[in-house]
């Protein structure tokens, strides 16, 4: 079973990865256009992640509340 601590960790991780891809893009280091559109989806998915995760925690309390 998924724990809260698990949707946790996942959460962490998403924001810990998505920190690092807007420092690197903070430091200019994408070179060209695809290079920032590519950095710049990444965030999009990992914010999609998180979201996904955030719905199932609030499905699997109110589960719990049942």
């Amino acid at each position: 079973m998924i724990t809260d601590q698990t949707l946790n960790y996942l959460i962490t991780k998403l924001n810990e990865r998505r920190v690092e891809i807007e420092q690197h893009l903070g430091r200019g280091v994408a070179k060209t256009q695809e290079e920032y559109q590519k950095l710049c989806g990444l965030i999009q998915g990992l914010d999609f992640a998180k979201q996904i995760i955030t719905d199932l925690a609030d499905r699997m309390e109110n589960t719990e509340d049942e």
